[in-house]
């Protein structure tokens, strides 16, 4: 059924040149007739299988177009009784159809629901005056100064070139408000331009040159709307239009300046061609076109200001989105360090310093895991509000992270007591919130720096005041921090730690010495620790926890992690190499920091080390903190997926984090290793505590280690609780590598103790 308007077409078409090609008469009459009633059928029967969303529109048009159907017949039966009477019934059938033409159209434009488009109406009237000044110039003033017509017959001969105007203009406004234009639109349009360009060539004839090719086109006419009515894409002429303005095209300001130039045209074709044009109807047609291209123009300018309008919002919002946290309001960090920036200078400038305070919440993560993003932001608004009300409009305030505001306090004065109004701070958001009909609360630490020392560096500064608060929060005393010179120090000291660090990896001042891991019933070595050591120029061998906690803030750890990978298989495959029978079932574990855990390239640099160094996984251990496996979500499948290739996991430092023995079930891990602050324990209950421990750990499949040995009683102690493997002093102080053999195991009877073997 979707090809059914083809079909008609091609029928139709058919018919059309039968009747061009038949001889006037009453065949020719009744196939004319025939083409019209067909294209009210089909009208009807596209309404019927289309379903437009209103069928109105399209019923006027069938009403109209069955209205000059009717004017056909009754011209036809006229013209075959040799009467043909001007006016007469027929002109009345056929005035009636084009108020309901037009008003099928109107209701087509209302259905779409256009937006208001007053340039494109501008545009329709621009065009319709112009066609109707040509009309007038060669049909309608011909009419009024031809004598022969007078009273009713003018009238009737007038209300042809009138009812054409109308419908061009809503034709052009359907036309003009149109972004899309769907095959049945097309045909549609067509169908009613034909229809107007036939009643124009007809009445420029005076009715004294009737020819065949007019009725063709009135015909091509029909068949077009009915066309256009059968084509499936016919309910799209009803639906909502698409929103904003249509474009103002080449073409369209080629047809309007062609229309603005008629009157020269016709004043031009008057002089040279002889052409009878009254001048009056020149001034007029100018006249109205020039008001009509005024009123262009002044939607023109509407338009541009709409367009600037829009333009200057659409900046205004950027900059907000570019400037402004979009939960508080506040500003967000970009734009806090332009405003602490302006500030130093000023400060510079005027001799006053400026102090930052960088205020971080704790509990909002919770309230985030527990309650969703939607109350997160409903608990940072409060306490905004609850900010703006403790330091007024004075302090520029800004959020900078999930859970951190920054305050610049500008303009310090000597009665300026930053320690009390940052307690001001924290008492407001240690009132409780209501939330959800729950009581939440939340804390606050406060770290604050003040610009001393003259400089204009915003994000020294910032950082400055977040060391300060981090300072405050970890403490566990006072919750209020000041940035002084302990804290200059640790970053001074950390800035340099991590540009040692960095220049150690290229110059090769990094070490692995080796600590050997025995089994605890036989001594019987199993394999080794790897542990990183810094030859630091002029410092000696540093000890890890000397320079790891400060690279774990950076990525500068797994650069560290990386390199202690390659370097500790590459060592053991050497070892292997050189006493395949010693060493060739030997393990090697490694420390793995919970940032490089983080990252999503862990797997890959493992199995890249493998790769390099030959080394089987089966005999790589990789060691991670009990903490990482709580605080780092991408942990548990990273452990698992390492598992899978074959990598064993180890519970290092087991003891010291919040694991409960409940837990070790569904670790992915495969072995547990006991932190030697428990193994070394003369606490009462020490030893009830590691046998539980031990008992918890092999119930679930995982071999226990114990850190720390250090005497032949510990070892001793560990053997009746069936402690797995053991290492420390007692079997051997952590070694340099060397190429010839692994680093000698024998007992080491000291007191000595090594702060983190890491």
């Amino acid at each position: 059924m979707r090809q059914l308007w083809r079909a008609y077409a091609a029928l139709s078409a058919v018919a059309v040149v039968g009747y061009v090609a038949l001889p006037a008469g009453r065949v020719a009459d009744l196939l004319y007739s025939a083409v019209g009633l067909s294209c009210v059928a089909a009208i009807l029967v596209g309404i019927r299988l289309h379903r437009p969303s209103t069928a109105t529109p399209w019923l006027l048009m069938a009403a109209g177009q069955a209205a000059w159907v009717a004017g056909d017949v009754i011209f036809s039966e006229l013209e075959g009784s040799g009467q043909t009477p001007f006016p007469s019934v027929a002109d009345v059938a056929y005035l009636s159809s084009y108020p309901l033409l037009a008003a099928g159209i109107v209701l087509l434009i209302r259905a779409q629901r256009r937006p208001r488009d007053l340039a494109g109406l501008v545009d329709s009237l621009i065009v319709a005056a112009g066609f109707g000044l040509l009309s007038w110039a060669f049909v309608a003033g011909p009419i009024v100064d031809d004598q022969a017509w007078t009273g009713l017959a003018e009238i009737v001969a007038l209300a042809y070139p009138a009812a054409d105007i109308l419908l061009l203009a809503l034709l052009l406004r359907l036309v003009t408000g149109q972004r899309t234009w769907s095959p049945s639109f097309v045909l549609l349009t067509a169908a009613a331009a034909t229809l107007v360009t036939a009643d124009t060539a007809f009445a420029a004839s005076s009715g004294d040159t009737y020819v065949i090719g007019l009725d063709g086109l009135w015909l091509v006419s029909y068949v077009l709307w009915g066309a256009a009515a059968l084509h499936p894409d016919v309910a799209r002429l009803t639906q909502p239009a698409l929103h904003g303005r249509t474009p103002f095209t080449a073409g369209r300001l080629a047809v309007l300046a062609g229309v603005v130039l008629l009157p020269l045209v016709l004043l031009v074709g008057r002089a040279v061609l002889a052409v009878e044009v009254d001048a009056g109807t020149l001034v007029a047609g100018s006249a109205v076109l020039s008001l009509l291209v005024m009123a262009r123009m002044a939607c023109d300018i509407d338009e541009i200001r709409a367009t600037a309008r829009q333009r200057d919002d659409l900046r205004d919002d950027l900059f907000r989105r570019a400037t402004q946290d979009q939960v508080t309001g506040f500003a967000n960090r970009p734009s806090m360090l332009q405003q602490i920036t302006s500030a130093l200078e000023r400060g510079v400038r005027g001799g006053s310093p400026s102090a930052v305070m960088d205020v971080q919440l704790h509990g909002v993560t919770t309230i985030l895991h527990e309650m969703g993003f939607a109350r997160r932001d409903d608990v940072l608004r409060v306490v905004a509000r609850r900010l703006e009300d403790v330091l007024g409009a004075e302090h520029a305030i800004a959020r900078i992270g999930s859970a951190e505001f920054v305050v610049l306090v500008e303009r310090l004065r000597p009665d300026t007591d930053l320690a009390e109004l940052a307690r001001s701070v924290i008492d407001a958001i240690d009132e409780p919130l209501e939330i959800e009909d729950a009581t939440v609360a939340l804390t606050a630490a406060i770290g604050i720096a003040v610009s001393l020392d003259g400089g204009v560096d915003a994000d020294a500064l910032l950082h400055q005041a977040r060391m300060a608060a981090t300072a405050a929060a970890t403490g566990g005393h006072e919750p209020v921090e000041f940035f002084d010179g302990a804290l200059r120090r640790e970053q001074a000291e950390r800035l340099e730690v991590e540009a040692g660090l960095a220049e150690a990896l290229a110059a090769g001042h990094l070490e692995v010495y080796y600590q050997p891991v025995v089994a605890v019933e036989t001594q019987v070595l199993d394999g080794f620790e790897a542990l990183l050591r810094w030859n630091r120029p002029g410092r000696g061998v540093q000890l890890p926890d000397s320079f790891i906690p400060i690279a774990e803030k950076s990525d500068l750890v797994c650069e560290l992690d990386r390199w202690v990978l390659r370097e500790a298989t590459r060592q053991m495959v050497a070892w292997t190499t050189e006493d395949p029978l010693g060493s060739g079932d030997l393990n090697i574990a490694v420390n793995i920091s919970g940032r490089h855990f983080e990252s999503a390239t862990i797997y890959a640099d493992v199995t890249e080390a493998l790769r390099v160094s030959g080394l089987p996984a089966e005999r790589l251990t990789l060691e991670v903190t009990e903490t990482v496996l709580l605080d780092v979500p991408r942990a548990n499948p990273q452990l698992t997926a390492l598992r899978e290739l074959g990598v064993s996991i180890s519970i290092d430092d087991f003891g010291t984090g919040f694991t409960s023995i409940g837990q070790l079930g569904s670790l992915p891990a495969d072995i547990l290793k006991i932190d030697r602050s428990l193994v070394t324990s003369t606490l009462p209950g020490a030893a009830e505590l590691l046998a539980l421990i031990v008992q918890a750990g092999h119930a679930c499949g995982l071999l226990v280690v114990a850190e720390g040995v250090e005497d032949a009683g510990q070892l001793a102690g560990l053997r009746d609780l069936r402690y797995d493997l053991a290492q420390g002093y007692l079997f051997a102080r952590p070694g340099a590598a060397s190429v010839s053999h692994p680093p000698e195991l024998r007992l080491v009877r000291s007191q000595e103790t090594e702060a983190d073997p890491r």
